[in-house]
């Protein structure tokens, strides 16, 4: 085998580990969306007032369009919005329920530490922060931020976010969804999405704004300072090699269209989406690998299942 097939081989494809991100990062994005708009729907003032003054029809979608908004094998606990949705979420926060769009937030935030770590192995040389992303790739993401708080205390502010950005971002933004505190929530989505989302001041708003000023490329490669041992030419030529970032994650434009049935269709569309993703991404290596497929694939599911319940909805709603 030459030398350069062996380089190649081992080399992790920056797109093949960006595509899977991309994916779960809009779809979380589009699952939020058609959660809050069936929110809107479902506690505002006009439809639970047409289904509990004349039954029939009103009542029965407003039935389905609630068991949708809190089913487990699909949105969760979905409520998301103003006013009477705005108190259900905190309400299903402080209980510990669990909501689609942040799973896969969190879900996309795990595949981006995870690129990262791939693409950049000289984080791995540095003690410390392979501390940090063997926390966060096993799932103990406040084990993770205790860690990088050890850094930011010990090297300063300056050195651990230049070590290890734009990874901790992903890390704060993934404790910021999955902790008890509701009020910082948006910070952690407006990293894990790119889609900024406005809250209260001084709510989360230090890792908000430290996700957006500091995507930079990090500390750059240090040449060895004694000589560098010789291991063959592979070796050599793997460490001449350019490292390999994934690219910022920018929002996707949303579609136009304000119905169930357009939220329906995108949750459709984006189950489709994920399930490609966890079939096609060869760049996903490691231990971790399939279990976070299948993590995927479930949330694919779910997308789907949620579609279906929004199509329902609209069918006996009437909604066009």
């Amino acid at each position: 085998m030459s030398d350069a097939a062996t380089s190649a081989s081992t080399a992790p494809d920056v797109d093949q580990l960006d595509a899977p991100c991309r994916a779960l990062a809009e779809a979380a994005d589009a699952v939020g969306e058609a959660a809050r708009y069936a929110s809107g729907l479902a506690f505002g003032a006009r439809l639970p007032a047409a289904a509990l003054a004349r039954g029939g029809r009103s009542r029965r979608g407003w039935r389905t369009l609630l068991r949708t908004l809190t089913d487990p094998a699909g949105l969760g606990w979905a409520a998301r919005g103003r006013g009477a949705a705005r108190a259900g979420r905190l309400a299903g926060v402080l209980a510990g329920r669990e909501s689609l769009a942040i799973s896969i937030a969190v879900c996309g935030l795990k595949a981006r530490i995870r690129a990262a770590s791939a693409c950049r192995p000289e984080l791995l040389e540095d003690p410390r922060s392979a501390a940090v992303l063997r926390a966060a790739e096993a799932g103990r993401q406040a084990e993770a931020v205790r860690l990088f708080r050890d850094i930011v205390r010990e090297r300063g502010n300056q050195h651990a976010f230049s070590l290890l950005a734009p990874s901790f971002a992903d890390i704060l933004a993934w404790n910021a969804l999955t902790d008890a505190n509701p009020f910082n929530d948006h910070a952690g989505w407006q990293v894990a999405t790119g889609r900024p989302e406005t809250a209260p001041p001084l709510l989360g708003l230090g890792a908000a704004l430290r996700a957006f000023c500091d995507q930079g490329p990090g500390l750059a490669v240090r040449p060895p300072a004694g000589p560098v041992p010789d291991s063959g030419p592979v070796r050599r030529r793997a460490a001449a090699r350019p490292p390999q970032r994934p690219r910022p994650l920018r929002p996707a434009p949303r579609p136009a269209g304000g119905s169930l049935r357009d939220h329906a269709a995108a949750l459709r569309a984006h189950a489709v989406r994920l399930r490609g993703a966890a079939a096609w991404s060869p760049g996903w290596q490691g231990r971790e690998t399939a279990a976070l497929r299948a993590e995927v694939e479930n949330l694919a599911a779910r997308c789907a299942t949620a579609a279906g319940g929004l199509a329902l909805a609209a069918t006996q709603l009437q909604d066009p």
